[in-house]
């Protein structure tokens, strides 16, 4: 009998067989070959490449698949735009900005965090800001223009009856965001795990403001359009989109071996680990309507508040291969 470990990928390999009949499947470029693909995978600080090894979910793949490891958001849509990787993860406002600014890029699966993701707005520890209305007249990043820490920041402001107008934004990558909140350049920080974690638990900074009631807690798999367009590797998404859900409810079911692992992997240390393996169980979420619709609720939002180049219609830019197959 197979382990739960080694089934995950026994079972996506039996649906590969009914992928590959499937008449839904793409035709434009030839038969299906996964033997000769290599899926490139674009990931953020190495967390989605420990999980999916954590949980062996990418065992028996019947094609290669290569890790591209990215600081933010942004340069994974911008390296999918380009098509130097196949495949890329994404919060909700980074890939909102992507469809925005680029016809090359197709959401093709969705997961939501309850946890957010450690998404957060954050000050040191002895600063005198003590709520987002303090943020009056201070410097904040948001990390990178059009990431999940920008729009927590705009809902966060504009909860507080703040905007964008009222505080100095400094966008930064997370290296540099967090040696800036150090010197003291910047005031406050809008970032995520793993950069909240390092700044809770190894410097101490305060929470201000989290993303609850503020943000959704989407991520999603977002495709280049031109391998969506090539047969072979849009079936090699299709059988990766399957594993990564089963990875996803691997981690949710072994909290304590998914932390071990990621320790290991990560070489981060063990309280930071925890802390953002805790804070990023999701759930597979289908691209159903419900989830469309928010998505737009978002999309609206971001153009309100200037950052969207133009205007977008989010249901045209979805192909669930989660619900598909293909």
């Amino acid at each position: 009998m197979l382990s739960p470990r080694r089934l995950l990928p026994a079972l996506a390999a039996a649906a590969l067989f009914a992928l590959a009949a499937c008449s839904g499947a793409p035709k434009a470029d030839g038969p299906v070959d996964l033997a000769s693909v290599t899926l490139r995978v674009g990931d953020q600080a190495g967390i989605q490449q420990a999980l999916l090894r954590a949980s062996g979910a990418l065992d028996g793949t019947p094609y290669k698949v290569s890790w591209a490891e990215f600081p933010a958001a942004a340069p994974v849509l911008q390296a999918l735009q380009g098509g130097a990787i196949d495949l890329g993860v994404a919060g909700d406002a980074p890939t909102l900005n992507a469809l925005a600014a680029t016809t090359d890029i197709t959401v093709v699966a969705a997961n939501r965090s309850p946890k957010q993701g450690g998404l957060a707005i954050v000050v040191p520890k002895d600063s005198p800001i003590r709520t987002v209305a303090d943020l009056r007249g201070h410097t904040v990043s948001p990390t990178t223009q059009g990431s999940i820490g920008h729009y927590l920041l705009l809902q966060a402001l504009g909860e507080a009856g703040l905007s964008a107008n009222d505080v100095k934004i400094s966008f930064l990558q997370p290296v540099d965001a967090a040696a800036a909140l150090r010197s003291g350049a910047i005031d406050a920080w809008s970032t995520w795990d793993p950069y909240t974690a390092v700044a809770q638990t190894e410097q101490g900074d305060r929470v201000l403001r989290d993303a609850s009631g503020l943000a959704s807690g989407l991520s999603f798999l977002d495709a280049n359009n031109d391998s969506l367009r090539n047969a072979s590797t849009a079936a090699a998404m299709a059988d990766f989109v399957r594993r990564f859900n089963g990875a996803l409810r691997w981690a949710k079911a072994n909290p304590e071996q998914n932390t071990r692992i990621y320790t290991e992997l990560t070489k981060r240390s063990p309280s930071v680990a925890a802390l953002v393996a805790q804070r990023s169980v999701r759930d597979a979420t289908p691209l159903d309507p419900t989830v469309v619709a928010e998505l737009q609720g978002i999309a609206d939002n971001y153009q309100r508040y200037g950052v969207l180049r133009s205007k977008i219609v989010v249901g045209q830019r979805i192909r669930d291969l989660a619900a598909t197959g293909s």
